[in-house]
């Protein structure tokens, strides 16, 4: 079957908008329609920028594409659709998996595309930010053959990478790991990961119950956020399983009135929470970035092009069941941990700012 110059074109485009995107280390690509055209913006280091814009007539086609690579109805316009679908560039490299939202907008559906993690090393509780004695806290929690472990923070804070190197960590053949997640980011070899799915009846308390039949060790939860998920979540920390799961509050503390506030009693905190942790994903400073050079130098920075940050970096707060049981322990706020990478050169105050001061 021959391929019409159409097609090729669609092909094509959506080809250089991948590659942009890859090279450019986005998290996400959006592709948005509106009276004018298409509009292609993508999110690096947390911040959205314009990659291209298209005319009106392509957007169709392209948003088409995207949901044959994503399996998705290509005739459906009128709903939200969810898929997934590989970037392949090259044969010298993997393919690397990402999460597809279809939107229907009033110009037209619009396409979020999630670049998911590819590389497992980079799944390492040595690299998420961290600093010593917070490790010491989660490593003593991990070490636990149950119990309830909790990272908390805003949507796009790094949650789900911190629950993946958890699970990286307690990753030995002796133990039987789990994990419930909506959607299911990254492939973990040896755990078995299962999608929240309700249409089909699979809701987290439903597949909780399940797994609990499956003589699991460890069990991941993507999210606790209702008072089902929350109640059989301690039963089965109490139970003899190791539980790891997230929840949206503004600090660690927080964690604790959350729980309250889904009908877990105090009683049942105190016997299996082994430590909550809070963080942020703050921008880093670019390494190569040379600002008294530039200063006197018209040449941008070929790393940061001239931007001054490069990737961002995760700041913790990270508190032991002995913290969340007695508020007048001394600990390392988030700010005094963030003040640290300051001082080490990895953040400024400013990027520290607008992330801990708005949300903690």
């Amino acid at each position: 079957m021959s391929i019409s110059h159409d097609d090729s074109l669609i092909i094509r485009t959506w080809y250089e908008i991948a590659a942009n995107a890859l090279t450019a280390r986005a998290s996400d690509i959006h592709i948005e329609p509106s009276n004018l055209g298409t509009l292609v913006r993508i999110r690096v280091d947390g911040l959205l920028n314009v990659q291209s814009q298209h005319s009106a007539e392509l957007h169709e086609r392209l948003i088409t594409r995207i949901k044959i690579l994503a399996r998705l109805d290509i005739a459906e316009k009128r709903i939200p659709q969810d898929g997934r679908l590989c970037i392949g560039l090259d044969f010298s490299s993997p393919d690397i998996d990402c999460r597809v939202s279809i939107l229907p907008t009033l110009y037209g559906e619009k396409a979020v595309i999630r670049i998911l993690p590819n590389r497992l090393e980079e799944l390492s509780l040595e690299h998420i930010g961290l600093l010593p004695e917070q490790m010491a806290i989660l490593h003593k929690a991990l070490s636990q053959p149950n119990g309830l472990i909790l990272v908390t923070g805003p949507t796009g804070s790094g949650k789900t990478r911190t629950l993946y190197s958890c699970l990286r960590k307690l990753n030995q053949t002796h133990r039987n790991l789990c994990s419930i997640e909506d959607p299911i980011e990254i492939r973990l070899p040896g755990v078995n990961q299962v999608a929240y799915h309700p249409r089909a009846g699979l809701d987290f308390p439903v597949i909780i119950k399940a797994l609990l039949r499956q003589d699991p060790d460890v069990i991941m939860i993507g999210e606790i956020r209702d008072s089902a998920t929350a109640n059989l979540a301690i039963q089965a920390a109490q139970t003899g399983h190791l539980v790891l799961s997230t929840l949206h509050t503004r600090n660690a503390r927080g964690a604790l009135a959350r729980l309250k506030s889904l009908g877990v009693d105090q009683e049942s905190i105190e016997s299996c929470l082994h430590s909550v942790s809070s963080q942020r994903l703050i921008r880093k400073l670019c390494g190569d970035c040379k600002p008294a050079m530039n200063a006197r130098s018209s040449e941008l920075c070929k790393t940061c092009k001239g931007s001054r940050y490069f990737g961002r970096l995760g700041v913790h707060e990270v508190l032991s069941a002995q913290h969340l049981l007695d508020p007048s322990l001394p600990h390392i706020s988030m700010r005094d941990a963030g003040l640290c990478k300051v001082i080490e050169g990895l953040i400024d105050n400013a990027s520290l700012d607008a992330e801990v001061s708005i949300w903690h």
